[in-house]
């Protein structure tokens, strides 16, 4: 482990002060790699954490590392970035609430063979290994404040920086997350709503004494937090879009483009009052409802056996849902709709 950190540390110093902006990307596909990127909130000392999916250049002998309750991925641990003098397009996903961005690697990898580096949050308090009701259900605003962060850290760091181009980045996310990433774009929540529904939590009896007293009720932190660097936005599954106060006039305020994508069968975040919702009223959002018993959960990765044992329902689909088929599809529309509005070119 030490040594590959060494070659990674090395690869990343290497890399010349000023790279090339982003020409053409190559037709053939890159390996994988995946590594921590971890750094604090300037603003008030957060620890903050992302997992960094990019285009890469293992050693031959280097095998695919595990990825927790999941399988069909081949991502390199701590691997050398590939050295191709390019800057590449930037994508930021937001897992859902109380997820975790490595349970969506596929979506990563899935972008990142084909040139892209994308940044997988852990939202602050609000992932799998670190999970509080106070971010999970108060502070959500704190979810496009940490995308922001993550940009920033990213566009400035000595090591990634020169890799990234600054006029190339989107994002993306799933449920809270598809939430985060229209919001991120321009779209608004109304503040007595917004309001409303942290007052629900905050009056919330199950929830321990000591965390309802520190959720405050203001939406002030919720209003404006577009980031203009964001140039398209990639929704699975948006929620609680309504419950959370995005209502017709907030989602018309949508700065930039949107694809929205959900499940037919998805009774977690329902589509009509959901992603359709949402697609009709953000200015040409593109709207693609997956048909059949397609539930909430075909966004993860493929589980493998544990993960079917232990987590049924995120991991067990509907008969006759292709998973691996479906995030082929998904896959692609996200690289067709990132190439397309954030002006990727590509070898013929």
């Amino acid at each position: 482990m030490m040594r590959k950190l060494s070659l990674l540390a090395c690869a990343l110093l290497a890399w010349p002060a000023v790279a090339a902006a982003t020409d053409i990307l190559p037709a053939a596909s890159y390996p994988v790699g995946m590594t921590w990127v971890e750094y604090q909130d300037p603003g008030d000392g957060r620890s903050l954490d992302a997992l960094l999916i990019y285009p890469a250049a293992p050693e031959p002998d280097a095998a695919p590392a595990r990825v927790f309750l999941s399988t069909n991925l081949a991502l390199y641990a701590d691997a050398a970035p590939a050295d191709d003098g390019l800057r590449h397009p930037l994508v930021v996903f937001s897992h859902g609430a109380g997820g975790n961005g490595a349970g969506y690697a596929w979506f990563g990898a899935h972008l990142a063979a084909r040139g892209y580096i994308v940044a997988m949050v852990y939202h602050y308090s609000a992932n799998t290994y670190d999970s509080s009701a106070l971010y999970v259900r108060n502070r959500i605003w704190q979810r496009p404040r940490d995308i922001g962060l993550d940009i920033t850290h990213l566009l400035g760091d000595a090591a990634w920086g020169p890799r990234i181009d600054p006029d190339r980045i989107g994002v993306a996310g799933h449920s809270q997350g598809g939430f985060t990433a229209l919001w991120i774009g321009g779209a608004e929540v109304d503040p007595e709503t917004f309001l409303a529904f942290q007052r629900r939590w905050k009056a919330m009896f199950v929830v321990p004494p000591r965390l309802r007293a520190a959720m405050d009720l203001d939406a002030g932190p919720a209003l404006g937090v577009r980031d203009v660097r964001v140039k398209a936005a990639f929704a699975m599954a948006p929620g609680d879009v309504q419950g959370f106060g995005m209502d017709a006039a907030g989602l018309g305020r949508m700065a930039i483009p949107a694809y929205i994508v959900v499940g037919e069968g998805d009774t977690t975040t329902p589509p009509a009052e959901n992603a359709a919702f949402a697609a009709e009223h953000i200015p040409d959002a593109v709207l693609d409802i997956l048909p059949g018993p397609v539930g909430h959960e075909i966004f993860g990765n493929e589980c493998d056996q544990i993960g079917r044992d232990n987590y049924p329902d995120a991991c067990i689909d509907a008969p006759g849902v292709d998973r691996a088929a479906l995030h082929e599809h998904i896959g692609d529309a996200a690289l067709a709709f990132f190439d397309a509005h954030l002006d990727v070119r590509r070898q013929e």
